[in-house]
């Protein structure tokens, strides 16, 4: 069947390009038969199934299995990219990469649900596996494809900052090796290197990947401590497969050993109280964040104001408190106040001869 010449008057042209910029121009395709036609987009389809589900095929991998040459490949490519459905192979990664597909379904969200995924992403900018920033980002740019443009313009402002660190290869292979056991429960061996000591080897069964504050960390169960422990990412050196698939998790349950948590560390520790003393002119401050489930804020009348929580952790209150300087006070548990005079002291000592 041909198909019919697209014509539009000039005037109706300029404003339907306005109104619909981001849908594909109309194109004419031409074949010789019904047959030829069937077949070449029952190619395309299969084709572009490909792409999505099986990335790591290479282009020549992809015309084996399609049954066609090389010409035929690249202009089934061009056919597509009418289509608005574009894609290249990355060298780098040995895989396919969609950079445009206009297929790509737009989920039925509202627009606080569309901003508060592009504010999350955006602040992968901050982590120092800064290679996921990139993937977010891209993923980002397909979550806008099609929204208006008012949207578009304040989301890609978000998206274009700087990005705090300069990722690098062998962090983004670490990354993947980590999800990729973590995903299929498999038994790995890490290299793992803390500041100023020599790198040791973990055998770890792999939890949960979570961020906290700009980082990257891995919980997991540790064979030679027998015990679930927390490796930050940028520490480790390398990521191997044992080989072994584990299915017993020790009822390890993230949101539940991160009930008890201020910052960094899970505890198996009962929580202690912590109060701190906070001045009249800090007190804002601390009312705008809410730092734990269990906070309890009280007012006192000078203006200034105590702050309670209950931690596995409390010397994370302790560093926390520091950012505030000579502002605060540990008023309890009397070993956490003792450690902020030792603290305090050896800071005052360092400025002695100032």
């Amino acid at each position: 069947m041909d198909m019919v010449p697209y014509v539009r008057d000039d005037r109706q042209r300029d404003a339907h390009s306005r109104h619909y910029q981001s849908k594909p121009q109309p194109f004419e395709i031409s074949m010789a038969n019904d047959s030829q036609k069937l077949q070449q987009l029952q190619r395309i389809l299969l084709l572009y199934q490909l792409v999505k589900t099986k990335p790591e095929m290479s282009s020549k991998a992809l015309q084996e299995e399609l049954g066609i040459g090389k010409s035929t490949y690249n202009r089934d490519r061009e056919f597509m990219k009418k289509l608005g459905v574009c894609f290249e192979y990355d060298k780098a990664n040995k895989r396919q990469k969609l950079t445009k597909d206009a297929f790509l379904p737009i989920p039925d969200l509202s627009l606080d649900e569309r901003l508060a995924i592009i504010l999350a992403l955006s602040q992968l900018g901050e982590l120092q596996e800064s290679f996921l920033a990139k993937h977010a980002r891209a993923a980002a740019a397909k979550l806008m494809a099609g929204q208006e443009k008012a949207f578009c313009d304040v989301c890609k402002a978000l998206l274009e900052q700087d990005l705090a660190h300069k990722g690098h290869s062998r962090q983004e292979r670490i990354v993947d090796d980590l999800l990729t056991a973590t995903i299929n429960r498999r038994r790995i061996r890490i290299s793992y290197c803390k500041p100023g000591q020599p790198a040791e080897d973990y055998e770890v069964e792999p939890y949960q990947v979570f961020v906290v504050d700009g980082f990257l960390y891995l919980d997991g169960y540790c064979i030679e401590r027998k015990e679930i422990r927390c490796f930050k990412v940028c520490r480790i050196r390398n990521v191997r497969d044992l080989g072994l698939t584990f299915s017993n998790l020790r009822e390890y349950d993230f949101a539940r050993r991160r009930t008890n948590v201020f910052g960094i560390y899970a505890s198996n520790l009962e929580p202690e109280h912590v109060k701190v003393w906070f001045a009249a002119e800090i007190a804002p401050f601390i009312r705008e964040e809410s730092r734990h489930t269990s906070q309890k804020l009280t007012e006192n009348s000078d203006g200034s104001l105590l702050f309670e929580v209950e931690v596995a952790e409390p010397e994370e209150v302790l560093w926390w408190a520091l950012r505030w300087g000579g502002n605060f006070e540990i008023i309890e548990p009397q070993w956490l106040r003792d450690e902020a005079i030792k603290t305090i002291r050896k800071m005052a000592q360092r400025y002695k001869s100032v």
